[in-house]
């Protein structure tokens, strides 16, 4: 990283850092959503950047590079374990027909009668049965084939942990910092639901035995809590989360299931000197009554569906806000159109510093948006948003 990219990295930073302390730093912050939508923007497909690393990074910067952002959120690269997923038999991931976007399949792992057995050991059963449920290749009658078939599946983080290096090319090229660090935070019940029980199947038993799914929920807890953070952590980079079955939940159920270790969660990352970048999917505004529990300045909050002048009236004080203009203002509109819907939102949300300026869902299919139509956008954000 030369002295000139160091500078501009550190203004970042700090831009980020001012913002989410609720104070008003020299201009909002943009924050970089590429996604696969990078893959097309360089007129390639999905398949050509796996094990490619070199290309995979040369198509992230360029993704990033004369788009005015300001950090983008980490990783940043391609999911490389689909290719491992998909030689095993595993229909958990699949690509679309554009070759660009990634896809992801509804499973349900469990079985109704199977409850007794996952609240007992909920490891063991993950460990015994889901894997071999998943993926085709975990059947296979012979134990040294299951055997080579799970190294395989295993070695193949490491090697992309090893060889990927996305987030250090746009750090050092372009002076880009990665808001977000260290390991996600995930909601046993959202685990269970993404990939235990499946989406139909855990909305129906929350009607039907929601005794069972609370247990279940419950069995996970220890292990969940036992992963939090304990001593003292960087202010920054964040860590993260994304919560997807939240916005199907009554503001009763989210209480009883979701929010104990949510609200654990927030307050241990908080204890150890950090924040989280919390990624409201759906409307969350039947949950608000709960975040005021929450200590300052611990959340920022990525509102996808809720109304950005209601959150700033009732959390002004307490979180800071990272949203956009609609994903189809930006998908279909032109620069002008793009340029008023900003400055609305801008206005609303800016005042008083705590707001960034990020995409509510990340770019992720080829037409999500004009790559100049992105870029006048982006200039215009840091000309007008500035304190």
């Amino acid at each position: 990283m030369t002295e000139e990219i160091k500078k501009l990295y550190d203004e970042r930073v700090n831009r980020f850092v001012t913002t989410a302390n609720l104070e008003e730093p020299d201009r909002v912050p943009i924050m970089a959503s590429a996604g696969s939508w990078a893959i097309a923007n360089a007129g390639l497909t999905y398949a050509e950047l796996l094990d490619n690393y070199d290309l995979e990074a040369e198509v992230m910067v360029k993704a990033h590079e004369g788009f005015y952002f300001d950090g983008t959120r980490g990783g940043g690269g391609v999911n490389h374990a689909i290719k491992t997923n998909i030689e095993l038999g595993s229909k958990q991931y699949f690509l679309s027909s554009n070759g660009v976007s990634l896809q992801h399949s509804e499973t349900s792992s469990m079985d109704e009668e199977e409850y007794d057995e996952f609240i007992a050991d909920p490891f063991r059963f993950i460990a015994n049965k889901i894997g071999v449920r998943k993926i085709t290749a975990f059947q296979a009658e012979d134990e040294e084939e299951v055997y080579q078939s799970m190294v395989k599946l295993f070695k193949r983080p490491a090697e992309v942990a090893q060889k990927s290096y996305v987030s250090k090319a746009i750090e050092e090229q372009l002076g880009l910092p990665a808001i977000v660090g260290g390991a996600n935070i995930v909601n046993p019940f959202d685990q269970f639901f993404d990939y235990v029980r499946g989406f139909a199947p855990t909305m129906t038993d929350l009607r039907r035995r929601p005794d069972k799914v609370f247990e279940a929920v419950q069995a996970m807890m220890p292990y969940a809590l036992r992963n939090l953070p304990k001593e003292p952590l960087p202010g920054f980079p964040w860590r993260t989360d994304n919560h997807h079955i939240a916005k199907f939940l009554t503001k009763e159920l989210f209480g009883k299931f979701y929010w104990p270790y949510h609200k654990a969660a927030v307050e241990a990352l908080h204890n150890c000197g950090t924040k989280l970048l919390s990624h409201f999917e759906g409307p969350w505004v039947q949950h608000y009554d709960y975040l005021q529990e929450l200590p300052k300045t611990s959340l920022i909050c990525i509102l996808e569906n809720d109304e950005v002048e209601y959150f700033k009236q009732r959390f002004a004080n307490q979180f800071s806000i990272m949203a956009a203009i609609s994903g189809g203002t930006l998908r279909i509109g032109d620069v002008e159109r793009c340029k008023e819907e900003a400055k609305a939102l801008i206005d609303i949300a800016a005042p008083g510093g705590g707001y960034i300026y990020g995409a509510r869902n990340g770019l992720s299919a080829p037409g999500d948006a004009d790559p100049n139509v992105l870029r006048e956008l982006n200039k215009f954000i840091t000309e007008y948003a500035v304190y």
